[in-house]
C-alpha cells in the first residue's frame, strides 16, 4: 500500500532552534490534541510537536492508513524539515512503535527515542493482534468516558482504533537497532505490560538505554500520571 500523506505536525510551543524538537506519536485512535498540555512543561526545554496522523482531527476527511511503513514515511519529511535541531522521538502504546521506525528512518537525526506501554518492536505484532480480536476490551483501554458515551463519536474512534491496530498487526520486525539510547517508561500499575517484558527495548536501543518504573501510573499514563510523565521526559533530556 502506497499512499502521499500531507504534512502531519502540529506545533504546540513557538519554533525555536535554540531547543530539541520533541516529535510525539499518538496512541492507537488518538490524535495530536493530548500533547497540547505538555507544552508548559516542557517549554524551556524542547519545542514540541504533535503527529496528527490521517483520518482524525483536522486529517478526519483522509482515508485512514493501516499500515506502519506508511504512516510513518508520512512524517519522516516533516521532521527533516525541523532544521538541524537535535531531534527527539516520543510514543506511547502504538505510537512507540512509529516512534521506533521513524528513528530507525532517521539515524543520526535523532538524538534519543522514548518509549511508554508498548511491548518491544518484535512482539507488537503479536500483542495487536490480540487487541484486534477484542475490541470491546481495547475500546474501554483507548477511549476516553466522553468519546464512549456518545454514540455518534464512538463510532468514528472505533474505526480509527481498528485501523491503528490493523497497522500494528501487520508491522513485520525487521532485526536492528537504534543508534540513540532509548528513554523507557513503564507505569507501575500497568496492568497490560509487566516491566519485565520492556527489557526487550535497551536491545533495541544505543548505549545510555535506560527503563523507568513510574510509581502511580497506569497503561495510559491517565490524569495527573500525564503531567508527571512530561515531567519526567523533560528531566531525562536535561
Amino acid at each position: 500500500m502506497s499512499v502521499a500523506l500531507p504534512a502531519a505536525l502540529i506545533a504546540f510551543k513557538p519554533k525555536s532552534v535554540d531547543n530539541p524538537a520533541l516529535v510525539c506519536f499518538p496512541w492507537a485512535g488518538a490524535g495530536a490534541a493530548p500533547f497540547r498540555s505538555w507544552a508548559p512543561v516542557l517549554s524551556s526545554t524542547a519545542a514540541i510537536y504533535g503527529v496528527r496522523l490521517p483520518g482524525r482531527e483536522s486529517r478526519i476527511d483522509e482515508p485512514l492508513v493501516d499500515d506502519v511503513s506508511c504512516l510513518v514515511k508520512g512524517v519522516i519529511s516533516d521532521i527533516e524539515g525541523l532544521g538541524d535541531r537535535p531531534v527527539v522521538l516520543f510514543g506511547l502504546c502504538s505510537g512507540a512503535l512509529l516512534a521506533y521506525e521513524a528513528a530507525r528512518l532517521l539515524g543520526p537525526r535523532v538524538s534519543r527515542l522514548v518509549v511508554a506501554s508498548q511491548l518491544p518492536p518484535p512482539a507488537a505484532a503479536r500483542a495487536a493482534a490480540e487487541e484486534l480480536a477484542a475490541p470491546e476490551s481495547s475500546a474501554r483501554k483507548y477511549l476516553t468516558d466522553g468519546v464512549a458515551g456518545d454514540p455518534e463519536m464512538r463510532e468514528m474512534a472505533l474505526q480509527i482504533l481498528e485501523s491503528d491496530i490493523r497497522a500494528v498487526t501487520g508491522y513485520q520486525y525487521l532485526p536492528g537497532h537504534v543508534d540513540a539510547p532509548i528513554s523507557v517508561f513503564h507505569g507501575a500499575g500497568d496492568t497490560e505490560v509487566e516491566i519485565g517484558e520492556m527489557n526487550g527495548w535497551i536491545r533495541e536501543g544505543g548505549p545510555g538505554s535506560i527503563i523507568h518504573d513510574v510509581p502511580d501510573a497506569d497503561h495510559m499514563f491517565s490524569g495527573p500520571a500525564w503531567i508527571t510523565l512530561a515531567e519526567l521526559i523533560a528531566a531525562e533530556l536535561n
